[in-house]
């Protein structure tokens, strides 16, 4: 491709981009396009073309040319894989070692941008991955952030993205997690088995992701299908956490053995533990080696799996029969 067709390209690329043309728009005629970029018409159909081969453009008899109004596959594999995470959570290491296993398996190369749970930095990285040129985006959410917008932008562009945990990203994006519903119904049957009789689910306030809406719902409907006393204690997401817990350290302590205390996650299991004393059994969610030292019984997420999940789907998003998915993984129960 020449300098100006490139010229003309990254120039109706990059308007894409920031919005200044949105799915269905119809962009400027061949002629007034060249008149925009001092560049000729047989250069601007060149680009045009460019971009209507990678599914960006829409020529059509009597319309002129449009914006697409759906996500389109690309033609090129997926040789690099950005991530986009926090380096915050016990699992961030853990996470990128298997991407970047399932990645070599297919020749592949990951490139890791830290976001530090920031919307801001998250939503910019997203766009500045995909202007340099890096098109298959891992997102390990913070919260929920993104626009529908922007993701509608980058797909359009050709992006493929796939959401690890926390948020269910809707149509644009596949998803891959892990099965929330499985893991709470099975620390409760544990619970069970070992003579639990009282049970507390132990969550977030102040923090909006649908796996923690997930794992609370769970214990809600089993408690409720089994007619098993329960109720729900939540704790800050960024707050004095240990403060919270011990206004129920008392109550907690009289019921000793016969009470579970189930968390929503292992970082809540162990400030519980602590709190809580020797006498309530604790049951987390992640498998952290801390959490098994401390005598919690936690659900261990399959990271490497999800890992080649996420790289399995990010290949499929690069067909133009392309529908969105959901995979949810299921771990075990470390004891």
């Amino acid at each position: 491709m020449s300098t100006k067709t490139e010229q003309v390209r990254r120039a109706v690329f990059n308007a894409v981009l920031r919005g200044d043309y949105r799915p269905g728009d119809r962009i400027p005629a061949e002629r007034d396009m060249a008149a925009l970029t001092g560049t000729s018409r047989i250069t601007v159909r060149r680009a045009y073309a460019d971009l209507a081969r990678t599914g960006i453009l829409e020529r059509t008899q009597g319309r002129g040319t449009l914006i697409r109004t759906a996500p389109a596959g690309r033609l090129d594999p997926a040789g690099q894989v950005a991530l986009l995470a926090a380096l915050r959570d016990p699992f961030a290491l853990e996470f990128i070692a298997a991407l970047e296993t399932a990645l070599a398996r297919r020749d592949g190369l990951l490139v890791v941008k830290v976001t530090d749970e920031d919307p801001r930095k998250e939503e910019a990285a997203a766009v500045a991955l995909v202007r340099l040129g890096l098109r298959r985006l891992v997102v390990w959410p913070a919260g929920r952030h993104m626009a529908a917008q922007t993701l509608m932008r980058l797909r359009i562009l050709g992006a493929g993205i796939v959401f690890f945990d926390r948020i269910l990203p809707g149509p644009l994006a596949d998803f891959v997690g892990l099965d929330n519903a499985h893991a709470v119904t099975a620390l409760l049957a544990h619970a069970v088995a070992n003579g639990r009789r009282r049970f507390v689910f132990v969550g977030h306030s102040g923090l909006d992701v649908d796996s923690d809406r997930q794992r609370e719902q769970t214990f809600l409907d089993v408690c409720g299908r089994r007619d098993l006393p329960h109720a729900c204690v939540r704790v800050p997401w960024r707050g004095d956490v240990r403060g919270v817990l011990r206004k129920h350290r008392a109550a907690w302590r009289r019921r000793g053995t016969g009470l579970a205390l189930v968390c929503v996650n292992d970082a809540v299991a162990l400030a519980v533990r602590e709190t809580a004393g020797p006498g309530p059994a604790v049951y987390g969610i992640d498998g952290l080696p801390e959490a098994r030292r401390a005598g919690i019984v936690s659900y261990r997420q399959p990271m490497a799996r999800m890992a080649r999940k996420a790289i399995e789907l990010l290949a499929g998003q690069a067909r133009d029969a392309w529908h969105p998915r959901q995979i949810l993984c299921r771990g075990r129960i470390l004891i």
